[in-house]
């Protein structure tokens, strides 16, 4: 745990920085409720979800562009699917482009659990 002492100009201490597990444990002391000492959660929690999150929107964006092509490509392209390609897309790119979906761990698994199994569905369909 690191802690720093922050002193005014007179040496007086005024503040103190603390790790934020730390702070954690210090509430949980304050509001009188057992402390738990599970390991902290793996500092690259937030970069594998980021990373994970990203490839699955990724993929789904590439996926409807492509199908989408392919049908209009089609002598009579499907009317239908193609709506709902492009509803997909319009979908998982608002998503995407939304840095606020990515500020959150919790926030990122629900889009991995709603939008993986499709992707995946989408690999086992080919």
């Amino acid at each position: 745990m690191s802690r720093q002492v922050i002193n005014d100009g007179n040496g007086k201490p005024v503040s103190v920085l603390i790790d934020y597990q730390e702070w954690l444990r210090i509430e949980q002391l304050l509001e009188g409720k057992e402390l738990n000492f599970a390991a902290p959660a793996n500092p690259l929690d937030w970069y594998v979800l980021t990373e994970t999150t990203n490839s699955v929107l990724n993929e789904l964006i590439a996926y409807t562009s492509r199908e989408r092509r392919k049908e209009m490509k089609q002598v009579r392209p499907d009317l239908a699917k193609i709506k709902l390609l492009e509803e997909l897309f319009e979908e998982v790119h608002s998503i995407n482009s939304n840095p606020e979906n990515f500020k959150s761990i919790g926030r990122m698994e629900s889009i991995i659990g709603q939008y993986a199994p499709k992707l995946t569905a989408i690999h086992n369909a080919a």
